[in-house]
């Protein structure tokens, strides 16, 4: 009688240790093929985002405005170049990712805002009812599927409006800023406080000026001790030494210059406004004016990254701003 033979404790090791490297080889392309369609669908977000800014502009004849401020007599006597964004009203309206909403399908959400009321600048300047109540709501659509602080229940926006660019001392567009020069204001792109930019205003050329750049710095529940956060309805605030744009941001630093915020590590709000990023590796994706995306690097040249926020400096990309 032939005795049967089992498998060796040696045996099983190896097919053990066989496998073990062959989950290590597959998890790897397993995470890059979620990425990938991660990145993909981001990249159709902002798509979605850039379409529904020029079906705004086909319909009233101009871009969204950044965010609409409201100024009192003395303060628009007296308006500037460089104090426009210290001198409007406390709390001021609609930003641009709320205008272009029946745009994106969400007509029903934007009926629910009232137009002339006070909007929600951060969780701790609330504007009035019923858009201090819709603050809070999420919205898939303006977030990106691989960032972790994008979930279902956080307002944040991943997708800003590009608002324009430069080197920090302002260089060939002296900007607004507050913070000593943390928070920043630029009117030299296409979305930006109180902007009315038509297509004809884009002189650079259509394909050459981003319109919406992808960020991770748009401040969560999470940023800050105190949970004082911003959100995609945010309005911006412009009134005194803390004002700050929250849903467009200008090309000042390097894509992704800035790792992370966190409690005790760094405020959002001081940086947010002055660069883009993201958490695919590499870059962050930009819709352009004429409606394409492209993934930029975060080693592009800096001064060509600056103009490309530009809409009108008439140099030709990787001209000198200074």
């Amino acid at each position: 009688m032939k005795k049967k033979r089992g498998f060796t404790l040696v045996e099983l090791l190896v097919v053990i240790a066989i496998i073990g490297i062959l989950v290590g080889l597959l998890l790897p392309a397993v995470q890059a093929a979620r990425e990938a369609a991660r990145r993909m669908q981001c990249s159709n977000n902002v798509k979605q985002v850039a379409l529904a800014s020029h079906n705004y502009e086909s319909t009233f004849k101009s871009f969204p405005s950044g965010g609409i401020v409201s100024y009192t007599p003395a303060a628009l006597a007296a308006l500037n170049a460089t104090n426009f964004c210290t001198s409007g009203l406390d709390r001021t309206q609609a930003p641009w990712l709320v205008l272009i909403l029946p745009f994106v399908e969400e007509t029903n959400l934007y009926q629910q805002f009232d137009m002339t009321k006070r909007f929600t600048g951060s969780s701790n300047i609330p504007g009035d009812a019923p858009n201090a109540a819709l603050f809070s709501k999420n919205m898939n659509k303006y977030q990106c599927p691989s960032d972790p602080n994008s979930q279902s229940t956080i307002n944040n926006s991943n997708y800003l409006g590009v608002q324009g660019g430069g080197p920090p001392t302002g260089v060939g567009s002296s900007p607004c800023s507050t913070q000593a020069g943390q928070r920043v204001f630029f009117q030299n792109g296409v979305i930006y406080a109180n902007s009315k930019t038509r297509f004809g205003d884009i002189t650079d050329g259509t394909t050459n000026v981003f319109l919406v750049g992808e960020s991770r710095y748009m401040p969560t529940p999470n940023m800050r001790a105190d949970g004082f956060h911003a959100g995609w309805s945010s309005c911006l605030k412009a009134d005194n030494a803390f004002a700050v744009p929250a849903t467009f941001a200008a090309a000042v630093l390097q894509i992704n210059a800035q790792k992370e915020c966190g409690v005790n590590i760094a405020d959002c709000f001081n940086f947010v406004s002055r660069l883009f990023g993201s958490k695919h590796t590499g870059g962050c994706q930009f819709g352009l004016c004429d409606g394409s995306i492209q993934f930029v690097s975060q080693s592009i040249d800096i001064t060509t990254y600056r103009q490309m926020a530009i809409r009108n400096d008439g140099l030709p990309i990787g001209g000198s701003l200074e």
